[in-house]
């Protein structure tokens, strides 16, 4: 039943807007790029990039928008872990799409696109093409496939010359560190990403690359040329804010950091096991030891088992080693509770001397965790106390 609703709420929208793939635009049409800055909820923290279509004579003013997707899809959550779940480009009026990002609180920036009318056709035709409902799905990808890189693919495929891209000088950056530049204020979403992000997001990115992320999009859109034979033009002819409301947005860093928070975790830990004798932190051992199991198994589950490319060759899980969970309810006299105890030292061991040469970056705040782990190993080990 919800299918079908979503389905007539879709050609509701195809008659309302009276779309036809087949319109031809006039010469005082424009295509622009609209860039959104992040927002306060997690799906919106990368900010929104967006394709306008406008065209007066046409009573054409349409955002299209590459970022949606329905949430009333069957085992939504399920799907979204696994990464299985469909995005969806949407078309909406123009009209109806500004009033969402006033209420959020943040900046909308044009950049109308210096494009022949005859690049405007051919990239109005494929975005109608694309809306066709069975094309406007695809398969979301962080990096690779989203609301931004599709806009740049749709510029360079539909237009007549080679769009180059341009920048003031090489960053060489990964794609891991361009996420910084959004959680520089968030220190705890960018630990919990940088834990669940593995190998790929090591690679250093091209400058193509580094737009799927939309402020380096506008960034290298307001560089970039088109290159014909007959010379080379710019692709941004103008540029300016339709809103500009987040710049009072509060942007302090947090005292209670990851690092320091774990820093001080591990010294009180150091502390009360001086003072404490015997099996007094028994339990304390067992909760943290599942913990950190249960973190590696999920690192484990979305390397393995999902259609995520992110977060595939993760070496976090050298601290968070799925076996924890074993020695959380075991007993250390039995063999298999010693092989493994002697084994999690080794990769927490291998972790903490290979930080600095093993090529995947990992958040500060695994330092003091690992050495913790090492120390409760260690304590549990000389002491040749069990569990019970």
């Amino acid at each position: 039943m919800m299918t079908r609703i979503v389905c007539l709420y879709v050609f509701v929208t195809f008659i309302a807007l009276n779309i036809d793939a087949q319109r031809i635009l006039s010469q005082q049409s424009k295509i622009s790029v609209l860039t959104c800055s992040q927002g306060d909820e997690l799906y919106a923290a990368f900010g929104h990039t967006a394709l306008r279509v406008s065209d007066a004579e046409n009573n054409i003013d349409w955002v299209f928008n590459y970022g949606t997707f329905d949430f009333n899809t069957p085992n939504f959550y399920l799907k979204f872990a696994n990464g299985k779940l469909n995005y969806i480009l949407s078309i909406s009026k123009f009209e109806h799409f500004l009033p969402e990002y006033f209420r959020n609180n943040r900046t909308v920036t044009e950049q109308i696109l210096n494009l022949p009318l005859e690049d405007r056709q051919s990239i109005f035709n494929a975005l109608m093409v694309n809306y066709r409902p069975e094309n406007r799905k695809y398969k979301y990808d962080f990096f690779y496939d989203n609301c931004a890189t599709r806009i740049v693919d749709m510029v360079a495929d539909n237009i007549k010359g080679e769009l180059v891209l341009e920048t003031e000088k090489s960053k060489e950056l990964s794609f891991r560190e361009y996420l910084h530049h959004y959680l520089v204020y968030s220190p705890w979403i960018e630990t919990g990403l940088n834990l669940l992000l593995g190998l790929p997001a090591d690679k250093k990115a091209s400058l193509r690359e580094s737009t799927y992320l939309p402020d380096f999009l506008m960034e290298a859109f307001d560089r970039a040329t088109i290159s014909k034979g007959s010379g080379v033009s710019a692709l941004v002819g103008e540029k300016h804010l339709l809103l500009d409301l987040d710049a009072s947005r509060s942007q302090k860093k947090t005292v209670l950091s990851p690092v320091r928070v774990c820093w001080a975790f591990l010294l009180s830990v150091l502390v009360l096991s001086i003072v404490m004798q015997g099996n007094s932190l028994i339990y304390f051992d067992r909760f943290l030891f599942l913990i950190t199991g249960l973190v590696g198994m999920l690192m484990a589950y979305l390397w393995l088992f999902t259609d995520h490319s992110v977060p595939a060759n993760n070496l976090n899980i050298l601290w968070a080693v799925p076996t924890f969970v074993y020695l959380a309810f075991s007993k250390l006299d039995s063999k298999i509770s010693m092989c493994l105890i002697y084994f999690n030292l080794a990769c927490l061991t291998i972790f903490l001397l290979g930080w600095k040469y093993i090529p995947q970056s990992f958040p500060l705040a695994t330092i003091p965790l690992a050495l913790l782990l090492v120390f409760r190993l260690y304590t549990k080990l000389n002491a040749n106390t069990k569990f019970i």
